[in-house]
């Protein structure tokens, strides 16, 4: 038989419906008597008696509503503090001058722009950390250095094969001699070319580059010389290099006649003991107006306002590019080649050590006129 109320099928003893609790009553029509054709009707269904109806998340509604406003908050106050920090630096920017902006480029590469400048002026637009280091500025592994005038302006610009970037009227270290001349002839129109050096000038500022035995470039260098000093060096009057291409009548004004005398048969050597020069004119038969040819510099002398006799390999090749030291087979003595640019003559010569290190002091230096 079937519940009259919702139409479940019920056993033969059941006394309440197992789906919606209905007491059976004795009255109930027999299960032959239900009209098959017919379905039972179907009432809307209700919770069997004695059991609980399960409790809905009624807390997660309100945490979601909340968690929405707080993200939508954080957006709101996050999108504010992004178009305040723009419009600020936008303001900031509209307030420079129109002549000073992007002119300002930290770690730019290319120095000659910095002759005449601070070196606070090239150490915040490189980058690079320069030192204070006997009279020069070097950055730590001495690629980079610049050395000063009296007024604290930048008057000599050098880097070296230690270099990893940096250029001089665009040549830059490792670069080959025809590399080289091809750079910098943009910006110095009259370079001269060398075997392994070129060098050239524009007004007042002076370039030179060297190449190594292999043809690479390995030393550079920019300078501000004059006409009454010897260029390259920073040499100034009183110091040995400045008389090269001078006259004899010149050393005479300076420090006197109190010299010895070695004539030759085709030169003079002029040797001033107190000074710790000796100057040579290929004349043999000299007169006031003889020029000097070639300088020997001995122990104490000044080679330039940065270099002295005495100095050792290491610190005067942060000045001067040397050759590494050797024994000469003829003397025995060890010696550094160099070669410099000095009022457009190519100069050469060599430093003596009391030894083969980096550390030995220098006893005397030679340089001639090419």
């Amino acid at each position: 038989m079937f519940c009259s109320r919702c139409g479940q099928i019920l056993e033969g003893n059941d006394r309440f419906c197992p789906k919606c609790g209905q007491k059976i009553e004795e009255s109930q029509p027999a299960e032959s008597s239900v009209n098959f054709a017919q379905p039972p009707l179907s009432y809307p269904y209700q919770q069997p008696a004695g059991l609980l109806p399960k409790k809905k998340n009624s807390w997660l509604i309100p945490i979601i509503v909340i968690v929405a406003v707080l993200v939508l908050a954080l957006l709101i106050v996050g999108g504010i503090l992004v178009y305040t920090v723009y419009r600020t630096i936008e303001n900031d920017q509209t307030n420079v001058p129109a002549s000073s902006k992007n002119t300002v480029v930290v770690g730019e590469k290319e120095l000659s722009g910095f002759l005449g400048q601070t070196v606070d002026t090239l150490k915040n637009r490189t980058g690079v950390p320069l030192f204070a280091n006997d009279g020069a500025y070097t950055n730590l592994d001495g690629s980079v250095m610049a050395t000063v005038d009296s007024d604290g302006a930048i008057d000599m610009l050098v880097i070296s094969d230690r270099d990893v970037g940096f250029t001089i009227c665009g040549v830059s270290v490792d670069m080959s001699l025809e590399e080289a001349a091809a750079a910098a002839s943009a910006k110095l129109p009259g370079l001269e070319k060398h075997e392994d050096m070129i060098a050239g000038q524009q007004g007042d500022s002076r370039f030179a580059a060297y190449c190594d035995e292999f043809g690479k470039v390995n030393y550079v260098m920019y300078f501000t010389g004059f006409e009454e000093e010897s260029s390259g060096t920073n040499a100034s009057i009183g110091t040995g290099i400045w008389y090269l291409g001078e006259t004899l009548q010149t050393v005479w004004d300076y420090f006197g006649e109190g010299y010895e005398l070695f004539p030759a048969a085709e030169s003079t050597d002029f040797f001033y003991a107190d000074e710790g020069f000796s100057f040579i004119t290929q004349d043999a038969n000299y007169t006031g107006q003889s020029v000097v040819s070639a300088v020997w510099l001995y122990q104490d002398a000044w080679f330039s306002d940065e270099i002295f006799i005495g100095m050792n390999y290491y610190e005067i090749s942060r000045f001067v590019d040397l050759s590494e030291i050797y024994q000469n087979r003829f003397t025995g003595a060890y010696q550094a080649d160099f070669s410099m640019l000095l009022d457009g003559w190519e100069c050469y010569g060599s430093f003596t050590f009391e030894g083969p290190g980096e550390l030995s002091s220098s006893t005397e230096a030679y340089i001639t006129r090419g």
